[in-house]
């Protein structure tokens, strides 16, 4: 893969269980930097307006990463420990919706669904 595309840095909060929440970094120092590519989308509803975004994020790797479903990731690296009302309030904070492993042949990569 070119690295070229693969500049993006973002933090994932990693739910272990109900309680634990590990802060993942992919910055280019333990965990390659990524491709993140979101759209905003407007929806004309029968209520009014809808806004959403949605999002997929290419990690090229080897390596098996700790990502799942309901995990959060906000684009950019982010020291503060997990508080919902307070990430949501700050940040574009995105909810992992799909977690694909593509770690065959020779374009080995996660592909990683979000939306916000």
């Amino acid at each position: 893969m070119n690295n070229r595309f693969f500049n993006d840095v973002i933090t994932i909060y990693h739910f272990i269980d109900d309680e634990n929440v590990e802060k993942i970094y992919f910055d280019g120092k333990k965990m390659p930097k990524v491709y993140f590519r979101h759209n905003k989308k407007i929806n004309l509803i029968d209520k009014g307006i809808e806004k959403a975004s949605t999002g997929s994020i290419t990690i090229p790797t080897k390596n098996d990463i700790k990502v799942k479903v309901n995990d959060y990731i906000i684009k950019g690296k982010i020291d503060e420990e997990f508080d919902e009302r307070n990430l949501f309030k700050n940040y574009q904070v995105f909810k992992v919706v799909s977690v694909d492993d593509n770690r065959k042949g020779n374009l080995q990569h996660y592909k990683i669904g979000v939306n916000e």
